[in-house]
């Protein structure tokens, strides 16, 4: 207990100090070192969460909001082996002189406004009820960006995990979502195979973004009971939220696969669910990814609960840790990344020769003309003559490479690999408003699909058997020259003593390093890939559009004045005849000092380099104890394990809804005062914070009210949008207003400084 030293600080610095951190020196007699801390005004949440932690303190418990957090993780429905084996899911009901009906029992309950009505129904009548509007809701995470309402129908064809099949011990199903820094699962549909959750059961979810390119990871578990035993994953899917359309209900089905990297890959089922896309704000959802994708984290209290994270977003294989699998996984993607050679040779035929792509209607007819091939001829005959617009050329080039691809996936035949286009993207940021609701029916397409499936997939074989045929023929030359270097003879005439041995090492040591280097690899050829091929969306739109714009901008530099005036600042700066004064007067001295100020100057330097260094060790200190300061109160907040969670997709595979999947407008039925406020004021739904924290010494809570409705907005004030005719105004002047300036200022400006300087 002995005293180190004292500080003390100004009533005026605590007075005005806003949580910045303060540092002072210990005084007294012996005293060293320094005393960190951070000062400002206490808020009502900082009271509030005192208070909490004071609470939990007594009961050993965690904090409240752990308490609203489990109402999204924990499931219902789950069952024992033995009350599996004992329990009746289905019953033939008789039916007079016809066959006997079969019903199944309602899992994990009956409706509690129709116990006698829903407790054994038909197929048929399961399947009408699943379809209906769902009752309740969990309304969770953070971000005014946009709203994702999810609701998990079903499930076919999945495996049966548990012992004791042909006693009824099958598998109890559930499904868990991961959306940014939220998560929830549904309820435990017990011993079935194809299971379905009914609207009454806890089986929707409405999450709130804060980035627009932000995935949801869903993944589907064997239900297993006891602390030590793991829930199993069946099969995990990464769900593009990226191309949703606003205004728009959509009924996707997937393949659901154990992980997202893998080469070979095992369907384990399908899973269904019911999408829709919220947003006040298309210009606000568009300029979201304009900003780096946050580190998104989701804490859990319990490792089983962490392991169904982990599962859901990284898959049942784990790329971090050494194993031939992955290896082979990284090495079969790079070589796959080759059929990119076709789309570039395809691209390079349509450009030389003129092939039409471009489809315009005139009457009955369809046309296709070939843009792409007269605007590469313009614009090369343009540069040819005009040099200078070269840099102008290679950020347009950016652009229209982008736009080429942009316009190819907008042409496929199957809707749910297309993307969103430039035009409708632009009339976001202009307007602010959506592009419209979209309609795709059930298998649209399917024969163009099937055409254009076998026509790439026999290019894929040509390509693979030339490769092939080339590899060998590599082989064969390798052959024959090193045939040809044994008739020479070995030409090394090194005298010296040459090591021998063999390597113990095992195989872990000499390929974990090769998996360390080709897993970032991968991951970077990926966000690329994603980026060229507009997985990104909105991130390929703004790298176009910040293209386009550079283009412009490059066409008014006078790029030859401007180099030719840099090379007379280097030639006159460099080599002007004043460099013998600069050896007078600061070379020649710099080599004549005496050993004392040669001492004094590296002194000098040295305390430079401290004092840089010093500020330097601050900075990573401080942000150090942010980051230990965050992980603890989420810890404390949302419990000890913690997942990260990606924004940028990171999956080798991409997830495409199957043929079956349908999307049509959203048409909500009007409603009356009453349903409106109720639904206004968050009946039927439970709010659970999401984890996003904000501020720096007590972290609070990022609010996000559950009284936001997804239809009606009665309790909420909206200020007037600018119509679209404002908006193309606004932006039609200041186009025209650069334009004006730029063609009569920038000759202007170029003749004055030539006059001046010439």
């Amino acid at each position: 207990n002995d005293m180190l030293g004292h500080i003390v600080i100004p009533p005026k610095v605590m007075y005005e100090a806003k949580g910045e951190r303060i540092s002072y020196d210990l005084k007294g007699e012996n005293a060293r070192g320094s005393l960190a801390l951070r000062i400002r005004r206490a808020t009502a949440a900082d009271v509030r969460f005192m208070k909490d932690y004071k609470e939990s303190e007594k009961t050993k418990g965690g904090a409240p909001i752990d308490q609203a957090s489990q109402k999204a993780s924990q499931s219902s429905g789950g069952k024992s082996s033995v009350a599996s084996v004992l329990g009746k899911n289905k019953k033939m009901e008789k039916n007079g002189l016809l066959p006997p009906i079969a019903k199944y029992k309602a899992r994990p309950g009956p409706d509690p406004r129709r116990a006698e009505e829903t407790t054994w129904m038909t197929e048929k009548e399961i399947d009408t009820e699943v379809m209906k509007e769902s009752t309740q809701w969990i309304d969770t995470g953070s971000g005014d960006v946009g709203r994702l309402f999810v609701e998990v129908l079903g499930c076919e064809g999945l495996p049966n995990l548990d012992h004791g099949g042909f006693l009824g011990n099958k598998t109890d199903a559930f499904v868990a979502l991961v959306f940014e820094d939220a998560w929830g699962q549904t309820d435990v549909i017990s011993d079935c195979l194809s299971p379905r959750w009914l609207p009454w059961s806890k089986r929707s979810f409405i999450f709130h973004m804060f980035h627009s390119s932000s995935e949801l990871f869903l993944g589907v578990f064997d239900h297993d009971d006891g602390a030590f035993n793991d829930h199993d994953l069946i099969g995990r899917v990464a769900i593009d939220v990226s191309n949703l359309e606003p205004d728009t209900v959509y009924m996707l089905t997937y393949d659901i696969f154990p992980s997202g990297n893998i080469t070979k890959r095992q369907k384990r089922g399908t899973v269904t669910l019911r999408v829709r896309l919220e947003t006040d704000d298309n210009r606000k959802l568009l300029t979201s990814c304009l900003r780096m994708p946050p580190d998104v984290y989701v804490n859990v209290r319990t490792k089983k609960d962490y392991r169904v994270i982990e599962n859901v977003v990284k898959g049942s294989v784990d790329t971090q840790t050494f194993s031939m699998a992955v290896l082979k996984s990284y090495r079969d993607e790079l070589e796959e990344y080759k059929d990119v050679l076709l789309y570039i040779e395809d691209a390079v035929i349509t450009l030389l020769f003129w092939r039409g792509h471009f489809e315009i209607q005139m009457g009955e007819k369809t046309y296709l003309l070939p843009i792409h091939s007269l605007v590469a001829f313009i614009l090369g005959v343009f540069i040819v003559e005009r040099p200078q617009l070269m840099p102008s050329f290679f950020f347009a080039s950016i652009a229209w490479l982008l736009m080429s691809t942009q316009l190819f996936r907008r042409h496929h035949p199957n809707p749910w690999k297309r993307c969103k286009g430039f035009h409708e993207l632009m009339t976001n940021l202009i307007t602010g408003k959506g592009y419209g609701p979209v309609r795709i029916t059930r298998k649209q397409n399917m024969e163009k699909i099937r055409e254009y499936e076998q026509t790439w997939l026999e290019r894929k074989v040509s390509v693979a058997a030339a490769s092939e045929a080339a590899a060998k023929e590599a082989e064969e030359a390798k052959i024959q020259a090193q045939k040809e270097m044994n008739e020479i003879g070995d030409t090394n005439n090194d005298l010296s003593t040459k090591k021998g041995g063999i390597s113990i090492d095992p195989i872990k040591k000499l390929l974990a390093p090769v998996q360390q280097v080709l897993g970032p690899v991968c991951q970077i050829i990926r966000y690329v890939r994603n980026i060229f091929l507009w997985q990104e969306c909105y991130l390929s739109f703004w790298i176009t559009v910040g293209s386009l714009a550079l283009s412009i901008v490059c066409l008014f530099v006078p790029w030859f004045f401007l180099l030719r005036w840099t090379s007379r600042i280097v030639v006159w700066a460099v080599f002007g005849p004043h460099m013998k004064l600069v050896d007078i007067y600061v070379y020649t001295p710099m080599e004549n000092m005496t050993d004392e100020e040669k001492e004094e100057a590296k002194r000098l330097l040295t305390m430079k380099r401290a004092a840089g260094h010093k500020e330097a060790v601050l900075k990573a200190r401080t942000e150090r104890e942010d980051a230990e300061k965050l992980k603890v109160m989420k810890k404390f907040m949302f419990g000890k394990f913690i997942t990260r969670i990606p924004i940028l997709k990171p999956d080798r595979w991409v997830d495409v809804p199957l043929p079956q999947s349908t999307a049509e407008p959203h048409n909500p039925p009007p409603l009356g005062l009453a349903d409106l406020a109720m639904k206004e004021a968050g009946y039927h739904r439970v709010r659970v914070p999401g984890q996003h924290l904000e501020g720096t010494m007590i972290p609070t809570i990022e609010s996000k009210g559950f009284t936001e409705a997804p239809v009606g907005q009665a309790t909420k004030k909206y200020g007037e949008k600018e119509s679209d005719s404002a908006a193309y105004a606004k932006i039609g002047s200041l186009v025209v207003g650069a334009g004006v300036m730029t063609y009569f200022g920038m000759p202007f400006i170029s003749s004055v400084a030539e006059n001046l300087l010439g």
